[in-house]
């Protein structure tokens, strides 16, 4: 009898042992160092993925990411990925979710996806944060009163590290170092403004020190500074304009909610990036009603709407 009991004994502990073990988990040096089950390189380096425990079989899959969910891209097998480990580089494999296939005595199982991810999806946004009263956006271009300040910040403050902020365009990417747009000592995440300018900024990345981007012309903000007619520090903030409506919150992770109780609905709701490409669509939105943005890349976008009569708006926000 007690023969039979510790035979029994071992033969539990090896049924739950294998069961344990037929759960595969995708680890590599750098998955989630800064986002959790991403693993982000820089585009012209590679990365080893591979299980935590070994098995009997092995198939890798990937899946090109996008933007809805869910995503609707195939799962495709990855001929010859047929090992414990699987490499993936920065040039190929970009913006890819990846999972395995296993398989160990009568257990089959498969992983959690992970997305292999860069600096490509981060690009440098600037943000600028004005004292309510103090500005008025007139074309694209913002008036500000004499003595006011204009915080502008690197939206994405984890990702870059050293800085080169200029009050004009310049010349050249990357600037050249005698650039005269270039402000002296100006190397961190933000600057605080106070003279009339075109404002931007040249950040690398600290996770890649030689990978280093440049803001967009049209991403440069205009300030003019000056004793216009609408200042008054003491007030709240200037009113909006008309071809503004109510976005908030303003930056977003997740959800916004745009528009005016008095237009009810718009018959469409088009989220554009700012290369001009259409991200997101709605039809017949109602103004209390969430938009789900949470798919989006991180960076700012344009959400261009059009009322039951006609009107036509056009706002800024940041998807963080």
């Amino acid at each position: 009898m007690k023969l039979k009991l510790i035979f029994l004994t071992f033969l539990l502990l090896g049924f739950f042992n294998l069961k344990a073990q037929c759960t595969p988990t995708i680890t590599s040096p750098r998955l989630g160092t800064m986002f959790a089950n991403e693993v982000v390189f820089c585009n012209s380096e590679s990365e080893i993925l591979s299980t935590t425990q070994s098995y009997t079989t092995y198939q890798w899959y990937r899946q090109q990411w996008d933007w809805q969910t869910p995503n609707n891209n195939p799962w495709v097998a990855i001929p010859g990925a047929t090992s414990q480990s699987l490499t993936i580089d920065g040039v190929n494999d970009m913006l890819y979710y990846f999972k395995v296939a296993v398989t160990q005595g009568g257990c089959e199982a498969e992983s959690a996806p992970i997305l292999a991810d860069g600096y490509v999806y981060g690009l440098p946004f600037l943000m600028a944060d004005f004292t309510p009263g103090t500005y008025e956006e007139v074309n694209g271009e913002y008036n500000v009163c004499e003595g006011a300040t204009v915080q502008l910040n690197d939206g994405f403050p984890l990702v870059y590290g050293t800085h080169t902020w200029f009050s004009c365009v310049p010349g050249s990417n990357p600037p050249s170092p005698t650039e005269p747009c270039i402000i002296p000592g100006a190397t961190g995440d933000s600057y605080v403004a106070s003279q009339s300018g075109q404002y931007g900024f040249y950040a690398c990345t600290e996770y890649c020190p030689d990978q280093c981007e440049m803001l967009g012309d049209f991403a440069f903000i205009k300030l003019n500074f000056g004793n216009w007619s609408f200042c008054n520090l003491a007030t709240g903030e200037t009113k909006p304009k008309e071809n503004n409506l109510s976005i908030y919150p303003n930056p977003t992770s997740q959800f916004i909610y745009i528009g005016r109780e008095s237009d009810k609905s718009y018959p469409e709701i088009s989220i554009i990036d700012m290369s001009g490409r259409l991200v997101l669509q709605k039809r017949e939105h109602k103004y209390n009603q969430a938009i789900d943005v949470s798919a989006l890349v991180p960076g700012t976008y344009v959400i261009a709407s059009k009322s039951s009569d006609g009107k036509i708006y056009k706002n800024k926000f940041i998807k963080k």
